[in-house]
């Protein structure tokens, strides 16, 4: 059975007498090939009077469906310019042909007929695979700084607008209200304990992501994590680790405060390092309390007498693995024992308090002053390119603005510093500490245990001869 072969020809009207073949010319010559090669012509594609700068035409759109339909097995040009002038695209194309297993015929590439089921038409397939990573790993990379250098003068990367916002006419961000109150909602819910998965299944009880997309743990985690909400332009590559990623303040409206969004986000990582409780139960020191024996965490069980609950904390490789001794203690052991540590170390000397945060109205002037200097070099940008501005001009003003501006990223960045901006004082920490001692009983679950996983962050009990000790106490 004969193999089927596809035609394909080009020419722009503007450029025909110096391609030198028309479009009649390059049939002729293909379909003569056709019957040398023993073969049946299946179609003739063509593209008359269009340009080859990009694959976007109709007559290569049509090709590229019905090959990848495996609805011929061989496709003749007379030239690889007749598929495209643009070298990524061509190179690509190569590599789909080599992917499908078509067999590529080019009549007339240099002096000799190229053929890829020939020893010569298989180098020819290697040699421009090896070409097109290459160049496309080069056109990536130039991309990629392109799309950094303008992250790093303050221009936002988004293509499609979050839950939350819409673009206006302009291609700014704006905020849709009714959206807005489920991003607040599932933030407001996260800092009170919830876990990303009971915060999903609430959310599907009334609600839908954007375009009707069921709410799941992914979702809520991706909107946590999402410094457009904060109101920031932002940008990070796939490879890069998240530490790295470049922000800057946006001109579009916040939907979630700064610091709410920075809790949030202290919250995710103490939880990824098993600091707080991964759970949603309300178990005040779910997640925080680590057996002094072997190291694996306390799990919370509840148990229900005379109408009262009990709640008391197991080891995990006691109850579950058999592999540990350590048994279990009631929650009033735990308060205790943390109570007393901590009321017994904020009566000790406090040394002076260090530099208070800054305000939040100091740290907005701040970030406005990023802002300002993110719009003037980009404006420096558009002068040098427009040629109303030198490069050695240019390379002055930037020298002195990242002089000016050094001391105010240092500024902005000690805020954000734990070491330098502690997040509780030891007078705090005794206030909030007394407080839940005196009115343990009164006090509803869920705020307790919000309360107890925003103060600390690891506590470490071990049972003696005399009862239980506290090995290690860490405060957030």
């Amino acid at each position: 059975m004969k193999g089927k072969a596809a035609i394909y020809t080009r020419v722009s009207t503007e450029r025909q007498a110096e391609e030198g073949f028309s479009l009649d010319a390059q049939r002729d010559i293909l379909t003569d090939l056709v019957d040398k090669k023993g073969l049946q012509l299946y179609r003739i594609y063509s593209d008359p009077g269009v340009s080859g700068g990009s694959f976007k035409r109709p007559g290569v759109q049509a090709l590229i469906a019905d090959m990848k339909a495996k609805k011929f097995d061989t496709l003749m040009i007379h030239k690889l310019d007749r598929l495209s002038r643009n070298m990524g695209d061509l190179y690509e194309f190569i590599a789909m042909v080599n992917k499908l297993d078509v067999r590529l015929i080019i009549a007339a590439q240099g002096s000799e007929e190229i053929d890829t089921r020939s020893p010569m038409g298989k180098a020819f397939l290697m040699f421009s695979g090896i070409w097109a990573e290459i160049y496309l790993d080069n056109l990536r990379e130039e991309t990629l700084k392109g799309l950094v250098k303008k992250a790093q003068l303050g221009g936002k990367h988004i293509s499609r607008p979050p839950l939350g916002y819409e673009f206006d006419s302009e291609y700014n961000l704006v905020v849709v209200e009714d959206e807005a109150k489920l991003i607040r909602e599932v933030f407001e819910l996260y800092l009170k304990g919830w876990g990303v998965v009971k915060i999903a299944k609430h959310m599907n009880g009334f609600s839908r992501g954007k375009e009707g997309g069921l709410w799941d743990s992914k979702r809520i985690k991706t909107i946590l994590t999402n410094p457009t909400y904060a109101g920031y332009n932002h940008f990070k590559p796939e490879q890069w680790a998240d530490n790295k990623r470049i922000m800057n303040v946006g001109s579009h409206t916040p939907i979630i405060a700064h610091e709410d969004f920075e809790k949030a986000g202290k919250f995710i990582e103490r939880r990824s390092k098993g600091e707080m409780s991964m759970r949603s139960f309300e178990y005040p020191y779910g997640g925080l309390v680590k057996c002094g024996e072997c190291g694996s965490t306390y799990s919370g069980n509840a148990t229900v007498k005379d109408g009262k609950i009990y709640r008391t904390y197991r080891c995990y490789n006691n109850y579950v693995r058999n592999t540990c001794a350590a048994p279990g203690l009631s929650e009033r052991a735990i308060n205790q024992l943390v109570f007393d540590s901590v009321l017994l170390k904020t009566e000790e000397p406090v040394p002076p308090p260090k530099e208070k945060p800054k305000s939040k109205k100091e740290r907005f002037n701040l970030q406005k002053e990023v802002e300002i200097s993110n719009k003037r070099r980009k404006n420096w940008m558009m002068a040098l390119g427009d040629g109303n501005l030198t490069s050695e001009a240019y390379a002055m003003l930037i020298e002195e603005e990242d002089t000016r501006m050094k001391a105010i990223y240092a500024s902005l960045s000690e805020d954000d510093n734990p070491a330098a901006a502690p997040v509780i004082s030891s007078e705090e920490l005794k206030q909030a500490v007394t407080t839940l001692k005196e009115n343990w009983d009164l006090i509803e679950d869920s705020l307790k245990k919000e309360t107890i996983q925003s103060v600390f962050r690891k506590i470490v009990v071990q049972k003696e001869k005399n009862g239980w000790s506290l090995v290690e106490l860490q405060t957030v």
